[in-house]
């Protein structure tokens, strides 16, 4: 690593451990929030409640802060909800803001009905939780979702 690197990486990880809990804690929420919403067909999260999961977990360790979701007739209310929604937009995680992106169409455009045939929609979006307020985060997911009713 060149010096300037190392600064950086010193210096953002800092506030690791807040930043990782706040993470932790938006996607737990976030979460649940998504699979109570009727637009909502499947959501993709660890279940930090299960034996298997307390088997490896970290003491105070969380589900981590990505996500994944799949729309209730995704084809038609994918475009929409991904367009409405006030996030940034991209492939990425880790990052101190939201992100959201078409994964499967992005990661496997040349083979989606492979994909499709390994069970995964090509209509899923990934969601990597920032550390935000979580009213907000709610509220822009809301909103979002609440265009196909």
């Amino acid at each position: 690593l060149a010096d300037v690197d190392v600064r950086v990486l010193h210096a953002n990880s800092q506030e690791l451990i807040a930043r990782v809990t706040a993470t932790n804690d938006n996607a737990a929420r976030l979460t649940d929030v998504l699979r109570d919403h009727p637009a909502v067909a499947s959501v993709y999260y660890p279940d930090c409640q299960t034996p298997a999961w307390q088997n490896i977990a970290r003491p105070g360790g969380g589900g981590g802060g990505l996500l994944s979701v799949v729309l209730k007739d995704a084809a038609r209310h994918t475009p929409m909800v991904f367009d409405r929604l006030r996030i940034c937009k991209g492939p990425n995680l880790g990052t101190h803001f939201t992100l959201c992106c078409p994964y499967t169409i992005l990661a496997h455009y040349d083979e989606l009905d492979f994909a499709e045939r390994c069970c995964v929609s090509r209509w899923l979006l990934r969601v990597s939780v920032g550390t935000e307020p979580f009213d907000q985060l709610e509220q822009r997911f809301t909103e979002a979702l609440d265009t196909v009713r």
